[in-house]
């Protein structure tokens, strides 16, 4: 009497039995994620083209340079018109020394341009050297901090300190595909960068969300410095969220692969079961049927 011998069951992935683990190693990427995207957006803030225009616009508020030119015009132009040319035309009462404007833009534009000017000129030198340009006796005490964090040295530490956490980030996912099987890798980095874009996000939102809610009326130094920090707050925000709809496209791409072979596993071992009970019946097994 021939026997019929049923075939092997299908392997079982080790890992199967726990997919919700999270290894450590997909916890420290979601840290480095988070400080990668912070320590970026650090960058990108007190870069000069867009942190120059923000310590302007601080500026005007601090120091009330549309009211103060409007005040000085007259003797601005008399000082211009007894400057040499080629030589720059101090402002009386502005509280940022080795800051003018030029003497020909004196005298062919108007105090809007004049505006503009001097408060591009005072941005560079804010920028680039801090805030020791600000008069002993200058309007705006405290204001030199938040220039201050806006500035050049501040843009070359996080330039540098953001390469760090991305390498440990190439780093930590390269581990993550080394030791997880196919499917789940890609489903656990997915969620890991997830999580990591969802923490410098949240924090942009509250930042934007706390400046709408404690700013001023506009023309106010409140209200100008709520401008500039939702300003800010902006582009963390678009990149944060960019990396955390990324990372759930990968986790929800790969949980369809995942749910495809999960589908196919229980297929096998209900057919693995059918054929064992039809054995122990006594039964022949049933032929395949093809599909033509």
């Amino acid at each position: 009497m021939s026997t019929w011998r049923s075939s092997p069951a299908p392997r079982r992935d080790p890992l199967a039995d726990h997919p919700s683990t999270f290894p450590w190693a997909a916890r420290l990427l979601v840290i480095c994620v988070a400080l990668w995207l912070s320590a970026t957006a650090a960058a990108d803030l007190t870069s000069p083209s867009v942190a120059q225009p923000a310590i302007a616009h601080l500026l005007d508020g601090l120091t009330g340079t549309s009211g103060l030119l409007d005040a000085e015009a007259v003797r601005i132009r008399e000082s211009a018109t007894k400057a040499a040319p080629g030589t720059l035309v101090d402002v009386p009462g502005f509280p940022i020394e080795g800051v003018g404007i030029p003497r020909e833009e004196v005298l062919t534009n108007t105090p809007e341009a004049w505006h503009a000017i001097l408060l591009t000129r005072a941005a560079a030198l804010i920028y680039r050297d801090g805030t020791g340009p600000f008069a002993a006796d200058g309007h705006a005490r405290g204001g030199p901090l938040a220039l201050r964090l806006l500035g050049d040295p501040i843009h070359g530490w996080f330039a540098i300190l953001r390469w760090f956490p991305g390498i440990a980030t190439l780093g930590l996912s390269v581990a993550i595909v080394s030791t997880l099987p196919p499917v789940r890798r890609w489903r656990t980095i997915g969620l890991a960068i997830a999580l990591g874009g969802t923490l410098p996000l949240a924090g942009a939102i509250l930042v934007l969300g706390l400046a709408n809610f404690l700013g001023g009326a506009p023309g106010t130094l409140s209200g100008e410095a709520a401008s500039v920090v939702a300003t800010l707050a902006r582009g963390p925000i678009i990149q944060s969220g960019a990396v955390t709809a990324g990372g759930l496209a990968l986790w929800w791409w790969a949980g369809r692969s995942q749910s495809h072979d999960a589908q196919a596993r229980l297929a096998a071992a209900r057919e693995a079961r059918d054929a064992r009970r039809r054995a122990a019946l006594g039964a022949l097994p049933e032929p395949r049927r093809t599909v033509r």
